[in-house]
């Protein structure tokens, strides 16, 4: 990819939004973007990378597979956000695998032009952090869920977690959707019409609607009704 397309992604990352004019320059000269068809996997736990990787364009998932062969999502990544943060500053080694949903492309930046940026400008190591801090906060969330909750909690607290002024705007298939929850797309299924029934949600296609903030926090609290 030419140079200038590579500077024109970076200015558009959230993370390197207050990098200079030379430091977007020299962070293209060092970048490079790879393509990931859609359903290839891109990393895996017996595959390393070390370095910082932001998603440009399409979708791609973080999952583990169990021993019983069980798919669990644990996060689906969209253009602009940093992924495998773990490879950073360690070995490389993953505690997980991840795949694209759709055809992606992502930048790649060597940890040793990462770590020269940091020590020019600290501001790109906070940004990191507070997207860090955010992804474990959202990790604790997901293991409270899946170990406490019964399906509609986890379902309430997936879209709050998610909802923007009473909307919910799902990017991925409910098939997707189920695997995050850990529950079968059936279940999904059956928990979504009840929940809709209760008027505790209201769907239509891809946009849910959260009409009664209360009532749907009382859900995620595990007073569904």
């Amino acid at each position: 990819m030419e140079k200038y397309k590579i500077e024109q992604a970076v200015r558009e990352i959230p993370v390197f939004s207050r990098l200079g004019e030379e430091q977007i320059k020299r962070l293209a000269e060092h970048a490079v973007i790879s393509e990931i068809p859609k359903k290839a996997i891109f990393f895996s736990e017996d595959r390393s990378s070390q370095g910082l990787h932001v998603l440009i364009s399409g979708k791609v998932k973080l999952f583990k597979i169990s021993e019983d062969g069980k798919e669990q999502t644990i996060f689906v990544f969209g253009p602009g956000e940093p992924f495998c943060l773990c490879s950073v500053f360690s070995d490389g080694k993953l505690p997980a695998n991840l795949s694209a949903l759709e055809d992606s492309k992502v930048l790649f930046i060597s940890p040793e032009e990462y770590e020269k940026m940091v020590r020019e400008d600290p501001t790109i190591l906070l940004n990191m952090m507070r997207v860090m801090s955010l992804r474990l906060k959202e990790a604790m969330d997901m293991i409270d869920s899946l170990s406490l909750k019964q399906i509609p909690s986890r379902l309430a607290a997936y879209f709050l977690s998610r909802e923007k002024e009473g909307k919910v705007e799902l990017d991925i298939s409910y098939r997707e959707l189920s695997k995050i929850i850990g529950v079968t797309p059936e279940a999904l299924s059956r928990t979504m019409k009840k929940m809709s029934g209760n008027g505790i949600i209201e769907v239509n296609g891809s946009t849910i609607t959260l009409p009664d903030h209360a009532r749907i926090k009382e859900c995620r609290d595990g007073f569904c009704s």
